[in-house]
């Protein structure tokens, strides 16, 4: 379906999706050999295709890199099969760019996952639980790592606790009444380890359909486990302000602020 009101202009969302798939986009002019694997968000009800999809890959490609984007199965209702296989969709997508890394002219340590509010989750939960089993092997791509080599979460929904979360994200993830404990065992902030990769976090102080907190109490749990991290926190820009120009805010400068962040890191 297209959402824009705008002749010419496509702002397409897909949901029901029953067989994953990737759109890839390649860099124009000068490669910079690194590649992003992006997790459209959309509250698990729509996967944004455009806005947080391929909008935001030709940002990216006139930075150098490659983009891959995810239309990946939609969590409901907290049902623990199409959670896992939401889980299970972002590991394959990393194991497929990684194994065909050469096709694609990307270094196979220069590859990440870049998400958008509950896309930043799955994004999250790629980083924190990369070496999760949610699927039986299909074949030799799913012995490769699924480890992201960075993260980078945009208004991302990370908490699942009551104070935190969005309840439409914590909803299709471990259902409306979930216990408490299960939140906490959702709650990204509480899944990050040793492993878990440089992460760059970007969120609007005027969010209101994901908390800044998601953003803050992940921040303070990076540094806890002395992870590499940046976060950019905006006075303004709400939610969703992906890569499209909002009146020359500031926010609209994070593809600068990524690219200069990914690109320092050793």
């Amino acid at each position: 379906m297209n959402f824009s009101k705008r002749p010419g202009v496509l702002n397409r969302a897909v949901t029901k999706v029953y067989s994953p798939a990737m759109i890839y986009v390649p860099p124009t002019g000068k490669s910079n050999h690194a590649a992003v694997l992006i997790i459209p968000g959309g509250g698990f009800s729509y996967i944004m295709l455009d806005y947080e999809g391929t909008d935001v890959a030709q940002a990216l490609s006139k930075k150098g890199y490659a983009s891959f984007i995810l239309a990946y199965r939609l969590p409901r209702k907290g049902d623990a099969t199409l959670r896992a296989q939401s889980f299970s969709d972002v590991q394959r997508a990393m194991r497929l760019i990684r194994s065909r890394a050469e096709e694609f002219s990307v270094d196979r340590q220069r590859i990440g996952v870049m998400g958008f509010s509950a896309g930043g989750y799955l994004a999250a939960n790629l980083s924190n639980r990369f070496a999760d089993r949610n699927s039986a092997p299909i074949d030799a791509v799913d012995n490769l790592s699924a480890r992201p080599d960075f993260s980078v979460l945009l208004y991302p929904v990370l908490s699942l606790e009551k104070s935190v979360t969005h309840s439409g994200t914590k909803t299709a993830l471990i259902g409306r009444d979930a216990d408490p404990a299960l939140a906490q065992r959702f709650s990204q902030e509480y899944l990050i380890t040793k492993e878990t990769p440089p992460t760059f976090i970007v969120h609007a102080l005027d969010d209101n359909v994901a908390s800044p907190q998601n953003a803050l109490r992940y921040f303070d749990a990076l540094n806890k486990n002395k992870i590499k991290a940046e976060l950019h926190l905006f006075q303004t820009g709400g939610h969703g302000f992906s890569v499209n120009k909002k009146g020359n805010a500031p926010s609209e400068n994070w593809v600068n602020l990524f690219a200069a962040w990914q690109g320092a890191l050793k």
